[in-house]
């Protein structure tokens, strides 16, 4: 595995770990930090708006993207997964995504992490 792949989760982790949050049983990639108010309202939004983040369980900076908007309201974001099975797969290369985080809003595309406040700018929020 490469170092890049498993170092940014690790280190979320040992963080998480060093601070006292308490860790629950999730999915790999899964953010680590407990999620405001603010942050599960905006990312119920997006899903409501028909926003789409793109991106693989391996990629780092699609984990960074999550930790933005921290556990539960990570779980509530309008995410495809690109790398786990076929349909996934089939599913984002219909989209055309070639990066990974991309996210997409009707004909809006951005590829990369984006803040929250750039994110609700791009998302007209």
């Amino acid at each position: 595995m490469a170092r890049s792949t498993w170092l940014l989760p690790a280190f979320a982790l040992l963080t998480a770990v060093a601070m006292g949050s308490p860790l629950r049983a999730g999915n790999l990639g899964d953010a680590v930090s407990p999620s405001t108010a603010e942050q599960l309202q905006f990312a119920k939004a997006l899903k409501q708006m028909g926003a789409i983040f793109y991106g693989a369980w391996w990629c780092t900076h699609c984990f960074h993207q999550k930790n933005l908007f921290g556990t539960e309201a990570g779980r509530e974001l309008p995410y495809v997964e690109c790398d786990k099975d076929d349909a996934g797969r089939e599913r984002c290369k219909k989209a055309g995504i070639k990066a990974f985080p991309t996210w997409t809003l009707g004909e809006k595309r951005s590829e990369g992490v984006m803040k929250l406040k750039e994110l609700k700018v791009w998302a007209g929020l």
